[in-house]
């Protein structure tokens, strides 16, 4: 899949902000859906917990009529901050996902193919040496 944001933080930046821009880009995406229903699944799920492993925060949550999901990518090597992670993981990765309620395997799908490019050590060394929100949406 390919994400509707793409950013590049050549800084340590919060999550929190991170999160704002990646969210306001898919409210404005040109897909219909409730985005305040969206926002409080969304923030319920971070709640929860949303770091992966491998540096990834995944926030995600599935979003009743959605028609098709939607992804915001972010790669931050100097890290995201004010989040929780495991065992001082530096967490540099962010993917928010929206996908359809109706449609668990496209919320699966999603999530394998961001694992799968994780955990693939040639893509995450391009996705960290990164240098501009262009050079990351190259890498989809």
């Amino acid at each position: 899949m390919v994400p509707v944001y793409f950013k590049h933080y050549p800084s340590s930046e919060t999550f929190n902000r991170a999160l704002g821009y990646a969210y306001d880009a898919l409210v404005h995406a040109g897909v219909a859906f409730d985005a305040n229903a969206a926002w409080k699944a969304l923030t319920e799920r971070i709640s929860q917990g949303i770091y992966m492993g491998e540096g990834l925060l995944l926030p995600h949550t599935r979003i009743a009529g959605l028609k098709t999901p939607l992804m915001a990518f972010a790669v931050c090597p100097a890290g995201f901050s004010g989040i929780a992670v495991r065992n001082n993981d530096l967490a540099q990765f962010l993917c928010v996902l929206l996908s359809p309620a109706e449609s668990a395997t496209a919320h699966t799908q999603v999530i394998a193919s961001m694992a799968k490019l994780l955990l693939d050590p040639e893509w995450k060394k391009k996705a960290l040496a990164a240098d501009s929100d262009e050079a990351v949406k190259l890498l989809f």
